[in-house]
């Protein structure tokens, strides 16, 4: 497929090669000031010379001699007592030209994203989504498909992403370079699922593939609010919920996805439920401020909201 320009005048590559962007790209790492990868090499280290590593980089890009490292596992608890999430961390290189292709293709995709999402996009926050929920709760749209996927991060097709980054970017330049991390996101070449948490790409691939759940459910007329990978639907009756969950699911196995049995259910605000740490009831919805348990009445967001950062199973 020949190479469609983008805007600019100079493909994405090209723009993600950029000494500014390259630049920024790694002020955003360091500032991070995370743990080394495979190689060892930490922040620290990389700072002493970082003008020559960016160089160095841009470089091996452009001469196609480029290739990713294998990811650094590290296993952090969860808040459920014995559970571990697994962490793909690549190394601080890795990360920095990472950095700099989602600073290239953040813009032109938070163009295309819809409302409903909340998760991993600047200017959005988990306040954003309680007070989409509140909104709808006022509307009377009460009863609720409460929505977990299984594993999504470790069961994305990347055929399928690749295929849909294709569909959407003015030309194909980046391809290559997303599919070889791809094929490190498990640490096999022949691995065909998955992205890893830990990478800074990866929130956007998320919700570049989730973009497909949104433009389908908000195109059946459904009522949705996502963050990441949890999402829930908000209809006026039970009925309506019922459907939801039988034509979300229909679009879930399209894109290769499920549900989790076990976090996904129909319910309402009568009822009650706990969505991104935060529990609803038909009048009021509370979350926890500083080891305190606040509780707000009506649909207002309370001004000492936090965005805290719910954790994803």
């Amino acid at each position: 497929m020949p190479a469609r320009q983008g805007f600019t005048g100079i493909n994405l590559l090209q723009q993600a090669l950029q000494p500014d962007v390259l630049r920024r790209a790694w002020v955003t790492i360091a500032e991070n000031d995370g743990i080394p990868g495979v190689d060892s090499i930490s922040i620290q280290r990389w700072r002493r010379n970082w003008e020559e590593r960016l160089v160095e980089l841009a470089k091996s890009v452009r001469s196609n001699t480029y290739q990713p490292h294998k990811l650094r596992l590290r296993h952090i608890p969860k808040r459920k007592p014995g559970e571990f999430r697994t962490l793909r961390i690549p190394t601080v290189t890795d990360r920095v030209l990472q950095r700099a292709v989602a600073d290239v293709l953040m813009p032109f995709y938070e163009a295309r994203f819809l409302d409903c999402s909340y998760g991993y996009r600047p200017g959005r926050s988990l306040k954003q989504a309680v007070q989409r929920i509140l909104i709808h709760r006022a509307n009377d749209r009460t009863h609720v498909l409460d929505a977990d996927i299984d594993a999504f991060f470790d069961s994305v097709d990347h055929e399928l992403l690749l295929r849909f980054l294709q569909a959407d970017l003015p030309d194909d330049s980046l391809l290559p370079l997303i599919s070889l991390w791809l094929e490190k996101s498990h640490g096999s070449s022949a691995a065909s699922r998955g992205i890893p948490m830990g990478s800074p790409l990866s929130p956007l691939l998320a919700n570049v593939f989730l973009h497909r759940l949104d433009l389908s459910a908000t195109g059946l007329g459904y009522h949705l609010v996502r963050y990441a990978d949890d999402f829930i639907i908000l209809e006026e009756s039970e009925a309506e919920a019922r459907l939801a969950y039988t034509d979300v699911q229909a679009i879930l196995q399209h894109l290769q996805l499920s549900y989790e049995p076990q976090k996904t259910r129909l319910t309402s605000f009568a009822e009650e439920f706990t969505f991104l740490g935060v529990h609803f009831t038909p009048d009021t919805y509370r979350y926890s401020w500083e080891d305190k348990q606040i509780e707000v009445e009506g649909n207002e967001v309370d001004a000492l909201f936090s965005d805290f950062g719910p954790e994803y199973d």
